[in-house]
């Protein structure tokens, strides 16, 4: 292929084992006609992704502490150690589609102030309300066309991604591309989300509540606050309150509410339950689903706590990078 760039796939994992080896074949199959490498960036998975991804001839690097475990952290670890004049952002649980790759270089070639580009994204139907409800908002989450962030990764240019200092926070639990778009829109480039295929999703087999629960664990709820936290400040702090309104709406009801009854205002309080019990109504018509109405109410509450779990966590400085090391099949064995 004329005119080929060099492209570096990272793929960021946390207990992939499932799905990882189809994960590194397809980038495989996609990248064959370019010059290109494949990173897997692992956050200290406790299962054998690691070893699987060795198996595979790839560049596997990890942290070295599990309490730098977050989103943000493995795609800038990935970037640390690459080469590619573009770089290629998947998750461990994700299938490259065919022809995106060539479609993606093509615009970029094509369109020097465009930092990045991504696809359509394909989801299984889900085991509950969280994956369900993102399949039904895929236009919305993924949208076509200009975009403020490519949410799911995509084919980034590495000149663009060096002039806003780092590629991902690596502080940042949830979120993390959002505040790369920023970050990029701010300093003069444009994405795009093309309308051809980038991936196919697996979703995790877990019910509401355990979804819910490892979100709070893992910290993921708290990228709402972090985003915001990590923008104050900052030229895109607009920006980045814009893209957590519906969080940071539902934080200062649930925060009015409580200074109600904490009040004795009881009248007041019962005043402030009523937009809530109209909520679950529109969700319950919409979803025809009474259960799917309470869920969307919980998954939102559980982003409330989060957001405020964020906004009050101190963020390391995104610039300075993670201890890291390369993992070999001898050291996965000792």
């Amino acid at each position: 292929m004329n005119n080929s760039p060099f492209i570096t796939a990272s793929i960021k994992t946390f207990n992939e084992a499932k799905g990882i080896e189809k994960t590194i074949d397809s980038i495989d199959r996609q990248l064959a006609a370019y010059p290109h490498e494949i990173i897997v960036a692992d956050s200290l998975s406790t299962d054998n992704t690691r070893e699987l991804a060795c198996a595979k001839g790839v560049t596997v690097v990890s942290l070295v502490h599990p309490e730098e475990r977050c989103c943000g952290v493995g795609h800038q670890l990935g970037y640390l150690h690459s080469q590619g004049e573009f770089l290629l952002l998947m998750d461990g649980d994700m299938e490259l589609e065919d022809g995106f790759i060539d479609a993606a270089v093509a615009f970029l070639q094509a369109h020097p102030e465009y930092a990045g580009v991504a696809g359509r994204v394909t989801m299984d139907e889900g085991s509950n309300y969280e994956f369900k409800s993102r399949n039904q908002r895929l236009h919305k989450i993924y949208p076509l066309g200009d975009c403020d962030h490519l949410g799911g990764g995509g084919l980034y240019r590495r000149s663009a991604i060096e002039k806003v200092g780092y590629l991902t926070h690596r502080g940042l639990h949830g979120y993390e591309e959002a505040e790369l778009g920023l970050r990029l829109h701010h300093a003069g480039f444009k994405l795009h989300r093309l309308d051809v295929p980038y991936f196919s999703h697996t979703s995790h087999v877990m019910s509401t509540l355990t979804m819910l629960r490892y979100r709070w664990r893992s910290r993921f709820l708290s990228g709402p606050g972090e985003l915001l936290r990590s923008s104050w400040g900052k030229p895109w702090f607009r920006d980045a309150l814009k893209i957590t309104r519906n969080e940071a709406i539902f934080t200062l009801y649930w925060l009015a509410v409580l200074a109600a009854l904490l009040g004795g205002h009881l009248a007041v309080f019962g005043l402030f339950l009523l937009p809530l019990v109209l909520f679950v109504l529109l969700k319950t018509v919409k979803n025809r689903s009474l259960l799917a109405g309470l869920h969307s109410v919980l998954n939102l509450s559980a982003f409330s706590a989060g957001l405020i779990r964020g906004l009050l966590t101190p963020l390391p400085d995104p610039l300075e990078p993670p201890e890291n090391t390369v993992v070999s099949h001898q050291d996965i064995e000792k």
